[in-house]
């Protein structure tokens, strides 16, 4: 059984009292014990805390008590001695979030094992990288059930050695905590035992320098297009400016009249926004419509930033004008634009506007079939087609949505290799950080899966199974190819494959998953770049990858955009221990279209299978109920219905097995 109020021997153990009322006049007795735990220091000795364990256990009540889930119906007192009560409030904890978190621990207490807390007191001195960065690096931890940061950005921390004689003093150290964590229980493990695991995940995943003895600045960063999809929508808005907040960053943003961002429901997220017009085209139009909308704006701008493909190159044009600093626009055109990048790479490639154009090239150059078709300067593997004859050619052409990607496309060769997304973070070209996550063949691929027979991407999954040696090929062959571009700050998502590889996709008992060749191939692999994205990876990826690694990608680019080298270099460290467990992301295409006649299939699903919920970190459903959806094979507009990221700490095996439950168990209707 579970000892709310145990502690080790070696530790002074102290108590105290504190007295929760409700709205009504009914109160609560709980006993606080706590005891300060030894210094840690951590990443090479560039920084140190303490942390400090508080066990809560309600010892009386009123009958008609209400808890103390209401914040604002809440007050919550100290007892010094028998009739003498000192006020605990927000400002007495430091901060809203401190408070809250103490009713929280109080709330957990109503229980027989009562509750159990552990606060993070920095020892080192500085300013804190980024306010939330307990709760960021948390994120999953088996440990903790709840966790919550108490900083503010820009926080200096002193540094100060803990006094906690008195639950007073104890309450104060709130005010010096950079966050709290609410513990897990289990019935089956001693308090002392979590205790322990949760001391050794903090080091796990707080070894590394987040605070600063740089002096901080606080600076407002402009960005062009604001996010398609609002938090309803799961879009990655709330990633970008929850980040942006965390990290004392004020955003002007510019996008398009009435967009979600413009009205008042999340005007907190923005210090200004100024609306113009974002269409689909990416020239010299475009830079001067951003140029002269700031120019316009009477306000000081630090940076100017783009997070979409087609406005990276427009858009540093224009920072460049406006003096803000910018990759060379150069970089970014060679970077987005499919033929130009392949031929950078001096591999073979033509372009093409037509079927008849095609063909010719194809007969002339006498180019052995299979090769792939894309768009020059398409996204989402719309327009992608893998052409095997002649005869195939003028169905992969008409497969290309004019309007969205253009007329060109290029014609390359095709590469069966597994396929990774790699995602670098760059600093003054050094590199910071590398990962490699594994992309399931995709239904067009030779040795696809599936009805859908498309590019559209249908399995991550992290960290990729291949082998060291050929992860250290695609790291380094990567890295030198966006060097050579021009590149030489920024976080950027590139697609891959490695060509005679030593590894090749296999099913076996139903589940599909990398294996050592059967054959081996003749030569020596080598990596073999798809695209460059020069920005972060979508909003799935990288939250997989901010839960998986607990680094954010999204706030590094934030950070990139105002030079901010110092906290870039800062928050590119990943848990000293890598990957916390595995990790897939799950992707549910759309194989017609037609009218979406079902309500959310995710929540369909964890009403049918909470088993699943519990292995699910993020989730969305593309569309709501009556909602029309472009049919791919008429429209070429490619989409999901869902995307599920799941996770086990178990075996990658695991983890490929729940992702099998998933496609067999979503259900939704199109008529």
């Amino acid at each position: 059984m579970i000892s709310s109020v145990c502690a080790p021997e070696s530790n002074t153990v102290m108590s105290g009292v504190i007295i929760a009322e409700d709205g009504n006049n009914h109160n609560a007795r709980y006993q606080c014990t706590w005891r300060v735990n030894e210094t840690t220091t951590a990443g090479s000795g560039l920084i140190s805390w303490q942390t400090i364990d508080i066990f809560f256990k309600k010892t009386s009540s009123s009958h008609s008590f209400l808890g103390t889930r209401n914040a604002e119906d809440t007050q919550l007192s100290v007892e010094v001695s028998l009739g003498d009560r000192h006020e605990i409030d927000a400002q007495t904890l430091g901060s809203t979030e401190a408070f809250g978190f103490l009713l929280d621990c109080l709330a957990a207490a109503d229980n027989e094992h009562g509750s159990t807390a552990k606060l993070v007191v920095p020892q080192s001195q500085g300013y804190i990288v980024r306010s939330d960065i307990i709760p960021l690096r948390l994120l999953d931890c088996p440990a903790v059930t709840r966790t919550v940061g108490f900083a503010k950005p820009h926080q200096f921390f002193h540094g100060e050695p803990i006094t906690s004689e008195t639950v007073q003093q104890t309450l104060h150290a709130f005010v010096a905590s950079a966050g709290g964590m609410l513990l897990k229980y289990d019935i089956s493990t001693e308090i002392q035992a979590c205790l322990v695991d949760l001391e050794a995940e903090l080091q796990n995943r707080l070894s590394f320098p987040w605070l600063s003895t740089q002096v901080p600045k606080r600076k407002t960063l402009a960005l062009v297009e604001g996010g398609r999809r609002s938090p309803e929508s799961r879009g990655n808005g709330e990633t970008v400016f929850t980040a942006a907040k965390a990290l004392g960053i004020d955003m002007v943003v510019l996008d398009n009249p009435g967009h979600w961002l413009e009205g008042p429901r999340w005007a907190h997220w923005r210090k200004t926004f100024l609306p113009m017009e974002c269409g689909l085209q990416s020239d010299e139009v475009f830079t001067r419509r951003v140029v002269d909308t700031i120019r316009a704006y009477d306000g000081h701008l630090d940076g100017l930033i783009t997070f979409c493909d087609h406005y990276q190159e427009p858009v540093a044009a224009a920072a460049l004008e406006l003096g803000l600093p910018a990759c060379s626009p150069e970089a970014f055109a060679v970077a987005t634009d499919k033929f130009r990048l392949r031929l950078f790479e001096g591999h073979e490639a033509y372009r093409a506007s037509s079927a008849e154009e095609a063909t010719h090239i194809v007969k002339e150059r006498k180019l052995d079939f299979p090769l792939i078709f894309k768009p020059c300067v398409g996204y989402l593997s719309e327009g992608v087609c893998r052409v095997d004859n002649l005869a195939q050619i003028e169905a992969a052409v008409q497969s290309i949505n004019l309007e969205r990607h253009g007329a060109a496309f290029s014609i390359e060769h095709y590469c069966d290799g597994p396929e990774v997304d790699a995602n670098f973070v760059l600093c003054d070209g050094d590199l910071l950080y590398f990962e490699a996550s594994d992309e399931f063949p995709k239904g067009a691929d030779v040795n696809g899966t599936g009805s859908v027979n498309s590019f559209i991407e249908l399995a991550n999954v992290f960290p990729s199974r291949l082998p060291a040696d050929e992860l250290a090929l695609l790291r380094d062959s990567l890295h030198q190819s966006l060097l050579q571009i021009g590149f030489r700050d920024g976080v950027f998502h590139l697609e891959a494959r490695v060509a005679k590889s030593r590894m090749e996709f296999v099913m076996k008992d139903d589940v599909l998953d990398l294996t050592e060749r059967s054959v081996p191939h003749k030569g020596d692999p080598s990596a073999w770049l798809i695209e460059v994205n020069p920005r972060p990876p979508g909003i799935e990826a990288a939250d997989a990858v901010k839960h998986t690694y607990g680094i954010d990608y999204w706030g590094l680019g934030l950070l990139f955009g105002l030079q901010d080298r110092e906290r870039v270099r800062q928050l590119s460290h990943p848990f000293l221990q890598g990957a916390q467990y595995w990790c897939e992301a799950v992707f549910i295409p759309i194989e017609k279209g037609g009218i979406f006649d079902s309500e959310d299939v995710c929540v369909d699903l964890f009403r049918r299978r909470p088993d699943i919920a519990e292995c699910v970190t993020w989730y969305h459903c593309h569309y709501t109920k009556g909602s029309r959806v472009p049919d791919p094979q008429s429209t070429g507009v490619l989409s999901w219905a869902a995307h599920f990221n799941v996770f086990s700490r178990s075996s990658r095996a695991h983890v490929l097995e729940i992702g099998e439950t998933i496609r067999k168990e979503v259900r939704f209707t199109i008529v």
